[in-house]
């Protein structure tokens, strides 16, 4: 009786070190698939023990087949929390741009690069499906909205998949506010920015952004580039509302030549007439030089805008 017990405990522990011997992965492919897929060391550990060492394409197909049904789920069960921090971009290739809204939980990861990256995807396809399309014809900015799912990735994959697929990684719900795509007008480029810079070269973010079509048959003083860039900021900065009509400065030496004590050979007074709270672009003071309005500054430098946008996070406009 005892050695018939004995001997099965012996095939009983035989046949759980048979099991275990069966599971080991090692360290190399644990480490390839790792490095393969991005997935954490555990999931790539029970991908391999389910598919084997020798079966590399089931195992990355098993794991992103449940990282997109963690990520669904994860997106499902955090879809009712605020999203009032994130970034917006602007991106531009001269004829065609990309404005997109990401939204998120918290300030931390909205800084964070991963949240960066999902931005710059977003972004970039959105400028790619708009640069196929037909320019305006008018004189204004053509605006196009997207569906989030009306895009996908350099990879083919849906949008809406890999934004689900960030949520379950971050662990924060997100949300994609605006996604809006904008056609030049004729004979202009179009140049963007963000403030603050938080974004990366190739893709401006901040929590502002602004977009101009800038008209500039000939060089001026400093380059096209720069000088949108001075306008861009200018519109983040002083919140414009619309073009508005141009206005002039008013030289005014010949009205005050003739006041009793007024010196002919002085220099010109020069009277802005600009207001302070003034709301069309063209018309307002410009920031860098509150002595000429925004049309004289662009006239200076042979350039005209034609159009422009203006986004603040979480604004409705």
């Amino acid at each position: 009786m005892f050695a018939r017990t004995a001997f099965i405990r012996l095939l009983s522990t035989t046949g759980r070190n048979l099991a275990e011997a069966e599971q080991k992965v090692s360290k190399e492919a644990l480490m390839a698939l790792r490095k393969r897929t991005g997935y954490s060391y555990v999931n790539c550990r029970k991908a391999l023990v389910k598919f084997g060492e020798n079966d590399m394409d089931n195992a990355v197909k098993w794991l992103k087949e449940a990282a997109a049904k963690e990520g669904w789920a994860k997106a499902a069960k955090l879809g009712t929390r605020v999203t009032s921090n994130g970034l917006v971009s602007v991106v531009t290739d001269k004829s065609s741009a990309a404005v997109v809204e990401l939204s998120c939980e918290t300030d931390f990861v909205a800084r964070s690069g991963a949240f960066k990256d999902l931005l710059t995807n977003i972004t970039n396809s959105a400028l790619s499906k708009a640069s196929s399309q037909s320019g305006s014809t008018g004189a204004k900015l053509q605006e196009i909205s997207y569906e989030l799912g009306d895009l996908t990735d350099k990879d083919g994959k849906n949008m809406r998949e890999v934004l689900s697929l960030a949520i379950g990684k971050l662990g924060e719900n997100m949300a994609v506010k605006r996604v809006k795509a904008y056609k030049a007008p004729e004979g202009t480029s179009l140049f963007g920015a963000s403030h603050p810079k938080e974004g990366t070269e190739q893709v401006p973010m901040g929590r502002f952004v602004s977009l101009i079509a800038l008209n500039q048959p000939t060089p001026g003083s400093i380059s096209s580039q720069q000088l949108a860039g001075q306008i861009c900021q200018h519109i983040i900065g002083m919140s414009p509302e619309t073009l508005g009509e141009a206005t002039e400065s008013v030289n005014n030496q010949d009205g005050l030549s003739s006041q009793e004590g007024h010196d002919p050979d002085a220099d010109p007074v020069v009277v802005t007439n600009i207001d302070d709270s003034e709301t069309a672009l063209l018309r307002q003071a410009f920031m860098l030089n509150p002595s000429q309005s925004v049309h004289e500054y662009l006239k200076s430098h042979n350039a005209n805008v034609l159009d422009f946008v203006r986004v603040e996070l979480g604004s409705e406009q």
